[in-house]
């Protein structure tokens, strides 16, 4: 971390409103971790209610079946939040938490949390319009499983990624390139279908995919499909 901690902060999407000196209050309440790749968190069902903030890098929520199948809730990036539910409302977890990089976290306690809203509502503000955000991304979640085949799921999926890397000239290059096994965690199917619909959407021209990479050629033409099925993939 060469920049300061505080400007760091200030990347947070919910203190990104602060001015120098709010940060620096707000920053006396945070700890500061560093975790590597696939270390763990938080586990499911974990009692604390700390809410972390992602500074550097990327993790992923998921959680596991009885039988041991691994469902990926969502990836959270650098500038957003994940643990906000406990923090809230003082239940156990719903996901475990692993980073898919190296990265560096920050960690306030609920009481603390509890305290900046009260304290800065344009803080709290950026907090409520978070929540809508993760409510709309889960009601299309829900949609996608209730009504999509396994083929069209990924093509919403490959959307999503599309606008998370960004678009350019009606391309996007998803890169690192996730591996089939975390697709098929995300969109609830095996590996082998994953690398079966990948293999088709290359033969119709709308991706070219190797091992370190994804690039979407067509970004209107996904977008059409998914579109044409009723979720617009955000």
């Amino acid at each position: 971390m060469d920049l300061d901690k505080n400007e760091l902060l200030g990347r947070v999407s919910i203190f990104s409103v602060l001015a120098d000196e709010e940060l620096k209050v707000v920053g006396a309440h945070c700890q500061w971790s560093t975790y590597s790749k696939n270390q763990t968190v938080l586990d499911e069902s974990d009692s604390s209610t700390d809410v972390f903030f992602v500074i550097e890098g990327s993790v992923s929520a998921k959680g596991f079946s009885l039988n041991g199948k691994e469902v990926t809730y969502t990836f959270i990036s650098q500038g957003e939040m994940f643990g906000e539910f406990a923090a809230i409302d003082n239940q156990t977890r719903s996901a475990s938490i692993q980073p898919m990089e190296d990265a560096v976290i920050a960690r306030m306690s609920s009481a603390d949390f509890k305290s900046i809203l009260h304290a800065y509502p344009k803080v709290a503000v950026r907090f409520a319009e978070h929540l809508v955000q993760k409510l709309r991304y889960l009601t299309n979640r829900v949609f996608e499983f209730s009504t999509m085949s396994v083929g069209y799921r990924l093509h919403a999926e490959l959307l999503r990624y599309c606008m998370e890397s960004g678009v350019r000239d009606n391309t996007a290059k998803i890169e690192p390139a996730p591996t089939h096994y975390e697709i098929a965690a995300r969109i609830s199917t095996h590996r082998e279908a994953v690398s079966r619909h990948l293999s088709q959407l290359e033969t119709t021209g709308i991706v070219e995919a190797s091992r370190k990479s994804i690039i979407v050629l067509d970004v209107n033409r996904l977008r059409n499909i998914v579109n044409a099925f009723g979720t617009d993939g955000s």
